[in-house]
């Protein structure tokens, strides 16, 4: 008897604590990050961008991405932008496509690791100050502009509806 009395105490515990745990709420975890940077010329900014990155972890599994690159002076001639890390900048992570000529942004978006975006690492890399993002333009005199991001809000791993 006192042993299943030593097993029902931390049960009843939990139950009744709201920790969610029976109900599967408390089984995953959630962290975000956002970042921003902006590449400067002469004294003003020639691009910026900005990041936001969510993940779970744990019964509920994933990454997303949203991003928002600009430059008035680089629009319309912007043939690619991407995600890179500064550590490895020959390989793409992640292609972010160009917003239309009728568009005030070069590239606006997100991604999800659901929808088969590989997303994984992302967040270390940001962290660690080696994300950025590369825009390959046709102008001879700036063929290529690298804007460094650097973390304006990270969170940690939380247990949301845990108490």
């Amino acid at each position: 008897m006192m042993r299943i009395h030593h097993v029902l105490l931390p049960v009843a515990a939990l139950a009744f604590s709201g920790c969610n745990l029976f109900s599967g709420k408390c089984t995953y975890e959630l962290r975000s990050l956002d970042a921003a940077g902006q590449f400067n010329q002469n004294g003003s900014t020639l691009a910026a961008a900005q990041v936001t990155l969510s993940e779970q972890r744990g019964s509920l599994q994933g990454q997303s991405i949203s991003w928002l690159v600009t430059s008035t002076d680089l629009k319309g001639h912007v043939t690619s932008a991407s995600f890179k890390d500064s550590s490895n900048p020959g390989q793409v992570l992640l292609a972010l496509p160009l917003a239309s000529a009728d568009r005030p942004e070069i590239s606006q978006g997100a991604a999800r690791s659901a929808e088969g975006a590989n997303l994984g690492g992302f967040h270390d890399i940001i962290v660690a100050g080696r994300g950025v993002i590369e825009l390959q333009t046709d102008l001879p005199s700036q063929p290529t502009v690298m804007v460094q991001l650097a973390p304006t809000n990270a969170g940690d791993w939380i247990r949301p509806y845990c108490s």
